[in-house]
């Protein structure tokens, strides 16, 4: 997006996104936390249902 200039941005917008697919990530991960999901479990629950999805 901050190539195509709609997000707004100070810095290479390279480092800028990996910093915010980490930050979006991190905050999964405590969502999960606080609600007593295993992430890695939901994950590849997920996962096998796309892939059977894809399959069928």
């Amino acid at each position: 997006m901050s190539q195509q200039g709609r997000w707004p941005t100070n810095s290479e917008p390279k480092s800028e996104l990996e910093h915010k697919l980490g930050e979006c990530i991190w905050w999964v991960i405590i969502l999960a936390e606080r609600m007593n999901i295993d992430i890695s479990e939901a994950l590849e629950k997920f996962l096998a249902k796309t892939e059977k999805q894809l399959r069928d």
